[in-house]
Parts: C-alpha cells; sequence; structure tokens
C-alpha cells in the first residue's frame, strides 16, 4: 500500500514538473508561414501563385421580399380545423 502511494506521488510530481521554455520570446515568419501553399515561381507550382476562382459567392439568402420565408404576404392558404366543431 505504502509503495503505491509513493510511486502515484513521483508519477504525480514528474508529470507536474514546468516544461521547457522556448529558447526565443519571437515566432520566426517561417513558422507563421507554415500552413500557406509554397509559391515559387519556378516549377510547378507556378499556378499556385495565383489565387482561383472564389469558391462559394456571397450571397444573402431569402429576403422577405422574396416571399420564400413565409410571414405576412405569403400566398398559403390558412389551415383550417380537421375536426368538426359544435355550433349552436
Amino acid at each position: 500500500m505504502k509503495f503505491s502511494i509513493i510511486t502515484l506521488s513521483l508519477i504525480t510530481l514528474a508529470s507536474a514538473a514546468p516544461a521547457a521554455k522556448p529558447q526565443s520570446g519571437e515566432i520566426s515568419y517561417g513558422a507563421l508561414n507554415r500552413d500557406h501553399i509554397p509559391c515559387s515561381v519556378k516549377g510547378a507550382s507556378a499556378a499556385n501563385c495565383r489565387p482561383g476562382a472564389e469558391a462559394n459567392p456571397y450571397n444573402r439568402g431569402c429576403n422577405a421580399i422574396e416571399k420564400c420565408r413565409g410571414g405576412v404576404g405569403d400566398n398559403v392558404p390558412p389551415v383550417t380545423a380537421l375536426t368538426p366543431t359544435m355550433e349552436s
């Protein structure tokens, strides 16, 4: 029992040790550009130097004036009751 408590304590202390600090306080431009496609005028990657067409052009969606959302002025008839009602 004591051995397992001591072992658990040592593992906890070892995992809680501070991580190594970085060498410099600055981030290089190379590290910032690692997720970009390389653009080289020479070779096969020259096509990557020019952006292509916009993938999904901006669209505001459905406006109320187009009457595709419903609301006031839509041409949908009102729903009538399906069960008979008793009138006196």
